[in-house]
């Protein structure tokens, strides 16, 4: 039931909020589909409860005028239906989701790997669930989220700010990736020094990781040759399975479509990898759909030993 609604069942005050509103006793009424009079007794009513006027009555044709006690009940009225709205998607989530609607922000790697296993169970327990997933970089989902755009977000690198609410996090393993028949397919784990010479796959500049790439490279003495470089890590996965290159990556999710390619675990690294966290904007009240997004999330990542913020993590078992 829409907040409207709930108010109908209050009608002193939803008879009250259409007359300020439209300024006229007829023009609320015929809103309503009530009689004129019965507008007029209902806004009665509720001054004499009140002990105070709500309208001037003496203008004439100029309409009705909103006393100085009339705004003051107005504005409260705005918080009251502020709340029944909330209340109304909590109910929402009691009843299974069926008008909700998931604006979600996330980070492509994950869009491709962790997402879509999410997605099907979600709209498989709440088929009327309605989806908006836009895939970008953290800085613009940050900026989405701050326009009210979307209303939780999954990704990496989001800035330690206090506006942002980090809800679970994720520590991921990070890997080389390369094709089933590439030698180091058969390793369990390599160190930097093991991939000197190798043909790589980048991900462009665009996103933090090749920074930590490069520095970590340097750092170790370890020359690569680079034979691409993309911000899809889709298509660096597609041509590392082509036998095009090797690239590294954080976790290995992939839950839908198992790729032909090996993940081996790259040992001894300069660099702690950033975890994958799924956050939203501090101080707004989450929809329900978004609440139970945060659920299932805290749900897998705990499988795979992520936590709750302020928590110590351990990596992915992935």
């Amino acid at each position: 039931m829409p907040p409207s609604k709930i108010l109908g069942r209050l009608p002193g005050l939803r008879h009250f909020i259409e007359v300020a509103q439209l300024g006229s006793f007829r023009a609320a009424a015929e809103k309503l589909h009530v009689a004129p009079s019965a507008v007029s007794k209902q806004i009665k009513n509720l001054e004499l409860a009140l002990d105070v006027e709500l309208f001037r009555r003496d203008r004439g044709r100029a309409g009705l005028e909103v006393t100085e006690a009339g705004e003051i009940l107005l504005f409260r009225c705005a918080s009251v239906v502020n709340e029944l709205t909330i209340a109304q998607d909590e109910i929402d989530q009691l009843q299974g989701l069926q008008r909700g609607h998931l604006r979600l922000g996330v980070n492509e790697v994950l869009a491709s790997d962790l997402l879509p296993g999410i997605l099907r169970d979600m709209s498989y327990n709440h088929p009327g669930l309605k989806f908006t997933i836009i895939v970008e970089n953290t800085r613009e989902i940050v900026e989405r989220m701050q326009d009210g755009e979307i209303d939780i977000a999954l990704g990496y690198n989001f800035p330690p700010t206090q506006e942002i609410e980090t809800l679970a996090t994720l520590q991921r393993r990070t890997y080389v990736v390369t094709s089933l028949h590439h030698p180091m397919a058969r390793l369990r784990s390599v160190r930097l020094p093991d991939i000197d010479g190798e043909k790589m796959i980048f991900p462009d500049h665009s996103i933090p990781m090749r920074q930590l790439l490069e520095d970590a490279l340097v750092q170790s003495d370890v020359t690569v040759r680079e034979v691409m470089s993309t911000n899809s890590f889709t298509l660096l996965r597609q041509m590392v399975e082509s036998g095009m290159g090797i690239g590294i990556v954080f976790g290995r999710f992939l839950q839908i479509r198992r790729e032909k390619i090996a993940f081996v675990e790259l040992a001894d690294l300069p660099f702690e990898s950033p975890p994958v966290a799924c956050c939203r904007m501090a101080g707004r009240t989450p929809t329900a759909s978004s609440t139970a997004f945060a659920a299932t999330i805290k749900t897998l990542f705990a499988q795979y030993g992520g936590h709750a913020p302020h928590r110590v993590a351990s990596g992915d078992r992935l």
